[in-house]
């Protein structure tokens, strides 16, 4: 008999961590939450209406919320919460306005669906905070967001469809040409940025929009693997110790003196230039070739800065 119970009590857990872990991952369809407590003997799904009632009833005891709309549900919070403080709560106020500012895409959709995440575990101080910062935490970008809305909801546009460019822009007040294909948009300090891989160079270049003259859209569709050029660098002393590698980054482990080899992909060479310069003599490129060069004549142009 208590072999019964503990089988029962087993399959009962299973199921609403079942549920728990779907609706962690965003809306659920009815049909797929009630599936999950389907009659496992005879599959008869009429019972399950009251079975799932019972299962929202408990989790609402233990203080999980869970709301239905139009045929969906959703976790309204945790069952675990973070003491986020007040200074958290303002940032993520702040991160929203943001996200208003931005155009329709994917980046907006990102930020949304992480603000998102992140108020279901808010704990009831934080909740009382958003509550009273709601609306009142703003942030001015309009200057440059309204005077660039089109070309970045048309940048949008043509990374999601994926057709080379042939892309004018304008850099250090000179007028570039290249053919290239969009991968996506980046805001970087108050900056939206089309990012593209150079068809010539092989590399990833994050390009202001209000730095492009021109873009002509072309018929042919870029390829679903782009190989750019790899950066490879090590990283010294402390440096190679306490380093934290970027996404687009990856490590070749540690050379024979326990410098830390980095291969680096897809940043745009003069962001990365700008990046290693930072690290002052705790780190060397090693490769391509053309690259140090670019990083010693960096170097000595700074250098210049100092001759008078």
């Amino acid at each position: 008999m208590m072999a019964r119970i503990s089988e029962k009590y087993n399959d009962s857990c299973l199921k609403m961590f079942s549920l728990l872990k779907l609706l962690m991952q965003g809306e659920a369809d009815f049909k797929d939450v009630i599936s999950i407590f389907a009659d496992e003997d005879d599959g008869v799904i009429s019972n399950s209406h009251v079975i799932l009632n019972k299962y929202l009833n408990t989790l609402k005891i233990f203080g999980v919320k869970i709301e239905k709309k139009k045929n969906k549900y959703y976790l309204l919070n945790m069952p675990f919460n973070i003491d986020f403080s007040t200074s958290d709560v303002k940032a993520v106020e702040l991160l929203r306005s943001a996200a208003d500012l931005m155009a329709s895409g994917k980046n907006k959709e990102n930020i949304l669906k992480l603000i998102k995440d992140i108020e279901i575990r808010y704990n009831e101080s934080a909740k009382t905070a958003a509550e009273e910062l709601k609306g009142k935490i703003n942030i001015d970008l309009s200057f440059y967001y309204t005077k660039f809305r089109e070309q970045i909801v048309a940048c949008e546009r043509y990374c999601q469809e994926k057709q080379k460019l042939e892309l004018l822009y304008l850099f250090n007040n000179q007028e570039y040409s290249i053919i290239c294909s969009p991968k996506e948009i980046k805001y970087q300090s108050r900056k939206v940025c089309l990012s593209v891989f150079n068809q010539l160079t092989r590399q990833i270049i994050d390009i202001p929009i209000d730095n492009i003259k021109s873009i002509k859209q072309l018929p042919t569709v870029s390829p679903v693997q782009e190989e750019t050029t790899s950066v490879v660098y090590i990283l010294k002393d402390r440096l190679a110790k306490s380093y934290k590698l970027k996404d687009w980054e990856h490590s070749d482990g540690y050379d024979k003196d326990g410098n830390l080899i980095v291969v680096n992909n897809d940043e745009d060479f003069d962001v990365l230039l700008n990046r290693l310069m930072k690290y002052g003599k705790n780190c060397t490129i090693l490769s391509p070739k053309y690259l140090r060069e670019s990083m010693l004549d960096l170097i000595n142009n700074t250098i210049k800065n100092y001759d008078n």
